[in-house]
C-alpha cells in the first residue's frame, strides 16, 4: 500500500494564501493611504479658496465700510451746510424783514388813521394811534388781515374822546408779525409806496364831529 504525505502541500498552500492576505493588506493599505492624501489634498485646497475668498470678501466690506463713511461725512457736512444757509436765511429775513413790513404798513394805513406807537414783542406787533372813526379802525384791521405780514389780528379796547371840538376813536391792537416771506411777496409793492415809521405825521387833520 502507497502512502502520499500531503502535509507539506497545504503548508505550501497555507502560505501561499499567507502572502496573499498580506499583499491583500498592503494593497489596501497603500489605497487607504493614497485616498486620504487626496482627501487632505482636496480639503486643503478647498480651505485656501475658502481662505482667499474670505480674505476678499474681507477687503470688499473693508472698502464698503469706508465709502460708508464718506457718505456719512458727505450727509454731515450737508447739514451743517443746510443749518448754515438757514441761519443766513434767518439773518437776511431779520434784517429785511422789519423794513417790508413798515414799507407795506404805510400802504395799509387808513387816511384818517394815526398810528402813534409800535412795539413787537416776541413775534407779536402791538398798535396804539387814534382814528377819526371806528369805521377806519375796521379798515385797517381787515388790511391787516388781507396782508401777508400780519396774522390774528385782534383788537385790544377803543375809546371815544374830543379834542378841539374833533371826534376821536383812541384804538390799541394786535397782530401777529411775519418777517420770512418769499422773494415774490417781498419784491411785489404798490406802487408809490413810502417808508413809515412808529409814529407817522397826521396826513390830514380830523373832521369835525359826526363826519368822515
Amino acid at each position: 500500500m502507497v502512502r502520499i504525505n500531503l502535509l507539506p502541500v497545504r503548508v505550501s498552500k497555507k502560505k501561499e494564501a499567507g502572502q496573499q492576505q498580506l499583499i491583500l493588506f498592503a494593497l489596501v493599505l497603500v489605497f487607504g493611504i493614497i485616498a486620504n492624501y487626496v482627501w487632505v489634498t482636496s480639503r486643503t485646497s478647498e480651505l485656501d479658496t475658502r481662505k482667499k475668498k474670505l480674505g476678499t470678501t474681507q477687503s470688499e466690506i473693508a472698502q464698503l465700510d469706508r465709502i460708508i463713511g464718506e457718505v456719512k461725512n458727505i450727509k454731515d457736512q450737508q447739514g451743517q451746510l443746510r443749518e448754515k444757509l438757514d441761519v443766513l436765511g434767518q439773518l437776511k429775513a431779520g434784517r429785511t424783514g422789519p423794513v417790508h413790513m413798515l414799507d407795506e404798513l404805510a400802504t395799509l394805513t387808513p387816511k384818517r388813521l394815526w398810528l402813534l406807537r409800535l412795539e413787537e414783542r416776541s413775534g407779536t406787533v402791538t398798535f396804539t394811534g387814534s382814528a377819526s372813526s371806528i369805521d377806519e379802525v375796521s379798515e385797517f384791521m381787515s388790511a391787516l388781515r388781507g396782508s401777508t405780514h400780519f396774522r390774528n389780528v385782534e383788537l385790544g379796547k377803543t375809546t371815544a374822546r374830543t379834542d378841539k371840538g374833533f371826534r376821536l376813536v383812541d384804538f390799541t391792537l394786535s397782530a401777529g408779525v411775519v418777517y420770512a416771506l418769499p422773494a415774490a411777496a417781498t419784491s411785489a409793492k404798490p406802487a408809490g409806496s413810502a417808508p413809515a415809521g412808529a409814529s407817522p405825521a397826521p396826513a390830514s387833520p380830523a373832521p369835525p364831529a359826526g363826519g368822515r
